[in-house]
This record gives structure tokens, C-alpha cells and sequence, in this order.
């Protein structure tokens, strides 16, 4: 699903080593227990063939990522963030739409991810590109901090 840009000179491309900086300023800005820099550092220096990490670019501003795998037919979403300087832009929604078409590319037929309970504007974003409701995951982030899994792509048994 294609998505228009919200900016003319916006990219989607891998990251890189040379990104950290500004990616890690994100996921310390986006998340209460982020991903650590090394972490991140290992994953570029030595990429798994089933691992993908994108930035959404402009001009040498990195305006989000996502991370995600794939996995024979089935896909799962890690990570999504944009800085809240750059949110309400369509910068999200472009990052989804460009790596469902990437994974769609690499034969995905499946897409899961997890959002916390209380995120309705990432569930909003997520519904909007056909995710559904799968099932719960009880304290995934913490003590009755609840997750929903989303699933989209598969034959839907719950219209939820």
C-alpha cells in the first residue's frame, strides 16, 4: 500500500551506522525501556539476513524508523518511532506503508506487531492499513501494562 509522501524530499532506505546517533535520540525520546545502542550497533555491523532496520530520511534528518522481520511467509514489526517533533505528519504512516510494501516484496503474507493498550493513535494508524486485533498479550510492557497483538494479511477470524 503505497502512501503518498508527506515531504517531496522524504526517503525510506536502510539505516545506517552513520544514523545511530539520531535513531537512538529517538527510541530515548519514543520509549519508557528502549532498545540499547548496542543493540542497534550489532544489528548493522552484522545484519541478519531475516532483520531489517529503515529510516524515513530528509536530507540528513533521520524523521523516524521501523524495524522489522520476515520470516518465510510471516512478517513481525519490532519497532516504529517517530520523534514527536516530526508526529501528526504522515511520517508514520509513510514509514508502515513503505515497509509493508518491503515486506510484501520479500513474499510476507502475515504482518503482526504489538501496541500498548493505551496507544489509540498508533492503533488508529494500524487499523487504518487493515491490522486487526488478534489476541491479548497480558503486562508485555510491565506490570498491567497490556499489549494488543495486531495481525494483518491472514484469513480473519476475529472481527475485533
Amino acid at each position: 500500500m503505497a502512501t503518498q509522501k508527506p515531504l517531496q524530499n522524504l526517503i525510506f532506505e536502510p539505516m545506517r551506522l552513520s544514523d545511530l546517533q539520531q535513531v537512538l535520540q529517538i527510541e530515548n525520546e519514543c520509549f519508557e525501556d528502549p532498545w540499547s545502542a548496542t543493540y542497534f550497533s550489532l544489528s548493522l555491523k552484522r545484519p541478519r539476513s531475516y532483520e531489517y532496520f529503515y529510516v524515513a530520511r530528509c536530507e540528513d534528518t533521520v524523521m523516524g524508523y521501523i524495524v522489522f522481520v520476515v520470516l518465510y511467509e510471516e512478517a513481525h514489526i519490532l519497532n516504529i518511532a517517530v520523534p514527536t517533533t516530526y508526529q501528526r505528519q504522515g511520517i508514520g504512516k509513510y514509514l508502515l506503508a513503505s515497509a509493508l510494501d518491503k515486506i510484501q516484496t520479500l513474499d510476507g503474507q502475515e504482518v503482526f506487531l504489538e501496541v500498548a493498550v493505551s496507544n489509540l493513535p498508533a492503533q488508529y494508524l494500524y487499523r487504518q492499513f487493515g491490522f486487526r486485533i488478534y489476541s491479548i498479550r497480558k503486562n508485555y510492557y510491565g506490570r498491567h501494562k497490556d499489549a494488543y497483538l495486531f495481525r494483518k494479511g491472514a484469513p480473519e477470524t476475529d472481527a475485533t
